[in-house]
């Protein structure tokens, strides 16, 4: 059975919680992402952010320019073990409505798995 290891991004951005939403809007761009986790100071994860997140923002006519991304965030952190098998992950998307995952081991944040993952996934299969 296949792990998430063989489909998750590695190289995941991460957004100091302090950034103005315009700064979250920029790097998401010149990043061409669509979520984030967010750290603090010291580099721990203290939350995620997403474009939907950014989307609920400006509905409600936010000024990005003097909005922190932790005010838009999510505190909570959904994360996955890098060993988890691509079943679970999906699973667990479904389950909780997710979009993201972040995939952690013991040592901390390897990985981003996102929709789009398996997106690609399928593709690849379907190519064979």
């Amino acid at each position: 059975m296949s792990t998430i290891k063989s489909i998750m991004s590695s190289n995941v951005v991460s957004v100091d919680r302090e950034k103005l939403v315009c700064e979250l809007e920029g790097l998401f761009i010149s990043n061409k992402i669509s979520a984030a986790p967010l750290v603090d100071k010291s580099g721990e994860i203290v939350g995620f952010v997403t474009k939907s997140d950014i989307n609920r923002f400006h509905f409600t006519n936010g000024d990005p320019y003097y909005t922190r991304v932790w005010e838009i965030a999510r505190p909570i952190v959904v994360t996955i073990d890098v060993s988890a098998s691509i079943e679970e992950a999906a699973n667990l998307m479904i389950d909780k409505h997710l979009h993201h995952l972040l995939v952690v081991d013991s040592s901390g944040m390897v990985g981003l798995l996102s929709s789009f993952d398996f997106l690609k996934l399928v593709v690849r299969k379907m190519g064979t």
